[in-house]
């Protein structure tokens, strides 16, 4: 292959690495729009810690409340938060808030704020 036609190659790697970048920030921007629809705020659930539904590894499910219905929440355990582990969960959340179908559970909301680690709000 002469240098003319290292070149074009160059130049035609370089082209789809930016449409691959642009691309992937069009996602990250879909996916932050995604986010804003099914956060929010700690204070907006209400958790009842006595009444435990079930544990695990990640965490603990407790009953709740949001918006005055009884609602599922998996809290997870502080303890195993890490920068990879938040990813995996947000990655859960994302997926929860996409599926749907009569033998899974409904995805209702996260909280991301909260200082003991991420609620996911299930039925």
């Amino acid at each position: 292959v002469d240098a003319t036609g290292c070149k074009v190659k160059v130049e035609e790697l370089t082209k789809q690495r930016d449409q691959s970048n642009n691309e992937l920030e069009q996602l990250r921007k879909q996916l932050q729009e995604n986010q804003n629809q099914w956060t929010v705020p700690r204070g907006a659930v209400q958790l009842k810690k006595s009444e435990e539904l079930g544990h695990g590894g990640w965490g603990y499910v407790v009953k709740g409340t949001f918006r005055r219905k009884t609602v599922a929440v998996k809290c997870i355990f502080s303890a195993i938060i890490s920068d990879k582990n938040l990813e995996r969960v947000r990655r859960e959340i994302n997926t929860m808030a996409l599926v749907r179908h009569p033998n899974l559970v409904l995805f209702i909301a996260a909280v991301l704020d909260n200082p003991e680690g991420p609620l996911i709000v299930t039925e």
